[in-house]
């Protein structure tokens, strides 16, 4: 076998290694984002260890991107804005039912007097809530983006990979001079 022949070989050898650590860099990124996404889910408020340590393992890691929801987040946030626009919908309907309940007054001022009495007496002591804009989805996406080349297994061995085939390439046209 000839030194070109070996540096082809090692080249092959060594990019199926590389991109064998590629897929597991992005396995690795979505289990991490897996249990962010769990940990969201189950109303634990610290997700932000976890967090950070998918964030550092993207920035260190070739083919490491990954996008994720933070669905438990959303949910929640939901829930609080479609509580607050039920809160001002019953507001509407107390305004609404004084209307009707005082519509036979004559006198503008009776009916205005009538209508506060009304909204006193069936208006519950808490306070009225302010309104909560409905959360979009696409605030609750995560999207990290792993560099095109980082000196991590993969990348080492990719970059290996590249210098054994330009090296067989060049000892080739060598030999032939």
């Amino acid at each position: 076998m000839t030194k070109r022949m070996l540096f082809v070989l090692a080249a092959i050898v060594l990019g199926a290694l590389g991109l064998y650590n590629l897929s597991q860099n992005n396995q690795t990124a979505h289990s991490l984002a897996s249990e962010i996404v769990q940990v969201d889910s189950s109303n634990s408020p610290d997700t932000q260890s976890v967090t950070t340590d998918l964030k550092d393992f993207v920035k260190a890691h070739m083919g490491a991107s990954v996008t994720y929801t933070l669905t438990g987040s959303y949910n929640r946030a939901l829930a609080v804005a479609q509580a607050s626009q039920a809160a001002q919908d019953s507001s509407t309907k107390l305004y609404a039912d004084a209307q009707k309940a005082c519509m036979g007054k004559t006198d503008s001022l009776t009916q205005a007097r009538c209508n506060e009495a009304y909204i006193q007496a069936h208006q519950s002591s808490v306070p009225a809530a302010s309104p909560v804009p409905t959360p979009k989805q696409s605030d609750y996406q995560v999207k990290l983006q792993s560099p095109l080349w980082t000196p991590d297994l993969a990348g080492a061995l990719l970059l290996g990979s590249v210098v054994a085939l330009v090296a067989g390439l060049l000892l080739g046209r060598r030999s032939r001079r």
